[in-house]
């Protein structure tokens, strides 16, 4: 009787062991680190931090921090959580109170432009311009300045219309862009209410 106590005790131990060395990772996961920025963004962050010494600037912000959906409507407002759920804007502009005035955006040849005025649509329903640079053609400190604050200046409702590129005017927008921002009018707003805007200096 004691023969097969000790050799299930042995296979128990066995098992143990191959479990150990082939161990799946739990529901931890595993993980490793990763950049926040490229080295590109990396160098523009800098021109965007000299060129806005009076506004707090954050990188890589999920887009479900600026903006939520608006619809009463519980199956379109999941809907339209899920379009921005993988969504971040490269840099977010906040004055000293930390409102949100700008979103910068600088763009390479990955991007599409429908889907980016898509994305800039959908943040201008909340109330927040976005300013875009070509990353092979990234202005100075000078014009970034300009071109963020004039963003600013639309957003605070002194100045109409809406933040364009800084390399760029916009031509005529896709008919399916149109369609597609006309069908989500009012459907975004922001994450946080707004405060007051402050007297930017």
């Amino acid at each position: 009787m004691e023969f097969p106590i000790v050799a299930l005790v042995l296979l128990i131990v066995a098992i143990a062991l191959i479990g150990a060395l082939f161990k799946v990772p739990g529901p931890a996961g595993r993980y490793k680190a990763r950049r926040l920025m490229t080295e590109n963004e990396a160098e523009f962050f800098g021109r965007l931090v000299v060129a806005l010494p009076d506004h707090y600037i954050f990188p890589q912000v999920a887009m479900t921090a600026l903006i939520e959906a608006a619809s009463s409507n519980k199956k379109t407002a999941h809907s339209d959580r899920l379009r921005i759920a993988q969504q971040r804007a490269d840099f977010v502009v906040c004055d000293r109170s930390c409102r949100v005035v700008a979103v910068v955006e600088l763009d390479d040849r990955t991007h599409s432009r429908s889907k980016d005025e898509i994305r800039d649509g959908r943040l201008q329903q909340a109330g927040i311009q976005t300013v875009r640079f070509q990353s092979t053609s990234k202005p100075g400190v000078g014009a970034v300045r300009t071109a963020v604050l004039a963003a600013v200046a639309v957003e605070d409702g002194s100045t109409p219309g809406f933040a364009v590129s800084a390399s760029a005017e916009k031509v005529g927008q896709p008919q399916s862009v149109e369609r597609i921002l006309t069908a989500e009018a009012g459907r975004w707003k922001p994450s946080v209410p707004r405060p007051p805007a402050d007297s930017h200096q």
